[in-house]
This record gives C-alpha cells, structure tokens and sequence, in this order.
C-alpha cells in the first residue's frame, strides 16, 4: 500500500520508520525537499505544522491545503488541531474520509518514542483501517476510537497540565530564592510523592515553560474557552506567569 506522509518533521519521519517497513511511503514536504505526488497515495497521514496564529488561535492553514488537494483516501491528521479548526474542516470538506489521533512524541527521540508506544487514540472517519494498518505494523497495541473533540482537548490539557506543572515550579523556584531554601532539595522532596514525579521540575536558565509546544497548545486551548466563553483561570493564571519570568519573551 501507498502511505502518503505530508510533512516531514521528527512526527512525519517517525511514521516513516515504522510504516516503511510493510508499506511504500510517500513523502511531501517541499521546505525539506520531498516532493512526492500525493494523488497516488492509498492513504495520507498529515504531519504538517500547525503554528500559532497571531490571535493566540490553532493555525490550520497547512492541513487545510493538504486535505484540499488530497485524494478521495483515508486521511490521518497528526498535526495538533483546536476543536473550531476541526470543525472547519468538517464543513469544508463534508465528504473526506477525516480522522484525527494525537500525538505525544518528544522531538530528540520520536522514532523511539513511537515505536515504544502501546496505545492509540484514534477518532473520526476510517478508524477500522488506521487501527488495522498500526496494529500490522506494530503488533501487539491497543487502540482506542474516541470523539475526536475529546481526543483534541486530551491533547491540549495533557502540554497544558504539564505547562502548568513547570510554572508552579518556578513559583516554587522563587519564593526558594528569596527564602534562601535550596530549590532542588524542595523539588526533588515534592517529587518524592508518585503523585507528582520529578517530571518538568527543573527550572531553567530561560525560566518557565517554552519549547514548540507548550506555548502554543496553551493559547490555542485558552482561545478555545474564550471561544465558548469559558474562563480556564488556573490555566491564565500560569500563562501569565510565564510570560512574565520566561526570558525568550523578550
């Protein structure tokens, strides 16, 4: 079978290594230089970016074009899209087989990561055959079929928990500094607790939380309760914080 794969960063690339095994694979990403005729593709997975627009939102601007000019195929989008972004494409294009399964890969190890993973979240059109084409490529999985609403703000609130996680720690950071309190004695001893772990404790020379996602999953999913008028005050209160200490800001 002929997988199309658009977009190929660290997600796009570790779909490759695993798919490539049993399937030809078709790349198109011309900024990387693969230039792969999509319309022959027997399914497409969409890996493409879906950067912050300058309101805050989910841009969708890539998957959109990728689903316009796509064939009448299964599509899996892996890009992290809002709920309004899904429901756009939705209307737009009623009659494409669309279906929508996050991702959670770490860019520095997401071909490890994928190959590692046991379960799959997976909602929308053609769930039998993605969750048949991961299962023959990867054996012994589970896969569950969710809403895709449900499976974007699982998504969204597992970055924007651990967001929230690295700015309480800087909170915690500060008020160490200004105690005199050794931080790293106070976090390793709050991590102590399985509840909590050590995970995203560590408080960086840049200060908060950064990177390519945290930030922009936080504001499209807080411009998503707006949206609905719906006030995420915990979640405000730590974007706000980390746009005061994070020094990348500036």
């Amino acid at each position: 079978m002929k997988i199309g794969i658009a977009g190929y960063g660290f997600v796009g690339q570790a779909h490759e290594g695993v798919l490539k095994e049993s399937h030809e694979i078709l790349i198109n990403d011309p900024d990387k230089g693969h230039y792969a005729d999509l319309s022959h593709a027997d399914a497409i997975i969409i890996c493409v970016s879906t950067p912050q627009s300058e309101d805050g939102s989910c841009n969708i601007k890539n998957v959109y074009s990728t689903i316009k000019d796509a064939p009448d195929v299964p599509i899996l989008i892996k890009s992290t899209i809002s709920i309004e972004g899904w429901d756009e494409l939705r209307t737009d294009f009623a009659n494409a087989k669309l279906a929508f399964s996050p991702e959670f890969l770490r860019a520095a190890t997401a071909l490890e990561d994928f190959k590692n993973t046991t379960h799959f979240m997976i909602g929308g059109d053609s769930y039998g055959f993605w969750a048949q084409l991961l299962i023959d490529a990867m054996g012994n999985i589970n896969v569950s079929n969710m809403s895709v609403p449900e499976l974007i703000l699982i998504k969204y609130f597992r970055n924007a928990f651990l967001a929230t996680k690295v700015a309480f720690f800087n909170e915690i950071y500060d008020l160490c500094q200004v105690t005199n309190i050794n931080y790293q004695s106070v976090a390793d001893g709050i991590g102590l607790d399985k509840r909590i772990g050590i995970g995203h404790t560590t408080v960086t020379a840049e200060r908060g939380f950064g990177g390519h996602c945290f930030p922009k999953d936080v504001s499209a999913v807080l411009k998503t309760a707006n949206k609905f008028k719906n006030n995420l005050n915990i979640l405000t209160a730590a974007n706000n914080y980390n746009n005061q200490i994070r020094k990348d800001n500036d």
